[in-house]
C-alpha cells in the first residue's frame, strides 16, 4: 500500500531536523576524542576537521526507517528493508569507523564490501529483483556484487571536498525517490527520501568551510545504500542497455571519477587504492578554479545526469 503525502513530509522533516541537531554534538565528541582528519598531502583543509559525521546521517536514517514499521507496507517488504539494506549498511559503516580510527589496509575494506555485495545479491534474487542485464542469473549476481562494491568505493573516493559527497548523495537519493515513487515502490521511495533528508541536515555543517566530515563510516554507508537502492528500482523498460544507463547516470560523477582515477593510476604503475590528488575535483582545482566553482560544476553535472536518468527510465 502507498504511504500518503503527509507521511512522506513527516519522514523528511523529522530526519532532516534530527540530522541537523545532532551533527554539532557528534562533532564536539569527535574533537574531544581526537578523532580528526589532519591536513597535509592530498587533504585540502588547513586545520584538523572532526570525523564521525557519518553518524549524523546513520542515526536519523536508522530510526527514521523504524517509522516504516508503523506504516501500511506489508511485513515481507519491511523485513527486506532491514535484512537487505539497513543491517548491511550498519555493518559496513562499522568497518568504516574502524578504518577512520585505525587506518585499515585496503583488503579488509574490500572484503567487507564484497560481503555486503553478496548479501545484497542474495536478497535481491530471492525476491526476483536485482540487475538483469544478462540472460544468466550467475552473471547478474556477479554484476550486482560488482556494482555494490564499485559504488561504495566511488562515493568514498569522491569524498575529497567539503560537501561534495553529501551533495551528490542528495541528488542521487532524490532521483531514486522519483523513480521508485513513479514505479509504485513506496518503501524504497521512503528510504530514498530519508537519505536525502539526512544529507540535507548534515550539509549545513559539512559545506565549505566544513567543521565535520563524513569519514569512511558515513561515505561507505551512503555508498552502499545508494548502490543497493538503485538496483531495487523496478524499471518497466525492457532494454537492458537503458536499465544499465539509468543506474550509471544516477551516480555518474562518482563512477566517472573512480574510473579515471583507477585507469590513470594503473597506467602510472601505482596502486588504485593509493591516495592522491588526481580526482576530478583536484584536476579542476589545478585549473585555478575556486572550490565553490568546482563544487557548483560537479553538483550541476550530477543533477543533469540524474535528470537524464529519469527521462531514460520514464520516457524512452
Amino acid at each position: 500500500m502507498q504511504l500518503n503525502i503527509y507521511q512522506y513530509i513527516f519522514l523528511f522533516v523529522a530526519v532532516l531536523l534530527v540530522s541537523y541537531a545532532i551533527t554539532p554534538k557528534i562533532r564536539d565528541f569527535a574533537r574531544k576524542a581526537n578523532i580528526l582528519d589532519y591536513p597535509g598531502g592530498r587533504k585540502l583543509q588547513a586545520s584538523p576537521i572532526a570525523y564521525l559525521g557519518g553518524f549524523a546521517i546513520i542515526i536519523p536514517i536508522t530510526f527514521g526507517s523504524l517509522f516504516i514499521l508503523f506504516s501500511s507496507i506489508n511485513l515481507d517488504s519491511k523485513r527486506e528493508l532491514y535484512l537487505g539494506l539497513i543491517l548491511p549498511a550498519l555493518f559496513i559503516s562499522i568497518v568504516g569507523l574502524i578504518d577512520d580510527i585505525f587506518e585499515l589496509k585496503p583488503w579488509p575494506r574490500f572484503l567487507s564490501q564484497t560481503v555486503v555485495g553478496v548479501i545484497t545479491s542474495f536478497m535481491l534474487y530471492s525476491t526476483g529483483a536485482g540487475i538483469k542485464v544478462f540472460e544468466n542469473q550467475v552473471l547478474n549476481s556477479c554484476a550486482t556484487i560488482f556494482w555494490v562494491v564499485s559504488v561504495v568505493n566511488a562515493l568514498n573516493f569522491i569524498d575529497n571536498m567539503d560537501g561534495l559527497a553529501t551533495g551528490i548523495s542528495i541528488v542521487a537519493s532524490l532521483a531514486l525517490f522519483v523513480l521508485s515513487y513513479m514505479n509504485g515502490q513506496y518503501l524504497v521511495a521512503a528510504l530514498s527520501l530519508a537519505i536525502s533528508a539526512a544529507c540535507f541536515g548534515f550539509l549545513y555543517w559539512n559545506k565549505r568551510p566544513a567543521s565535520i566530515y563524513l569519514g569512511d563510516s558515513g561515505a561507505l554507508y551512503l555508498g552502499f545504500l545508494l548502490a543497493a537502492i538503485s538496483i531495487r528500482i523496478d524499471l518497466q523498460n525492457e532494454s537492458a542497455l537503458i536499465r544499465a544507463l539509468v543506474l550509471i547516470f544516477i551516480l555518474a560523477i562518482p563512477v566517472i571519477d573512480t574510473t579515471q582515477v583507477i585507469i590513470s593510476r594503473i597506467l602510472k604503475g601505482k596502486s588504485p587504492f593509493q591516495g592522491g590528488r588526481d580526482h576530478i575535483s583536484h584536476l579542476l582545482l589545478n585549473l585555478r578554479l575556486s572550490q565553490s566553482l568546482v563544487m557548483f560544476i560537479l553538483i550541476s553535472a550530477s543533477i543533469l545526469f540524474a535528470t537524464v536518468a529519469i527521462l531514460l527510465a520514464e520516457v524512452i
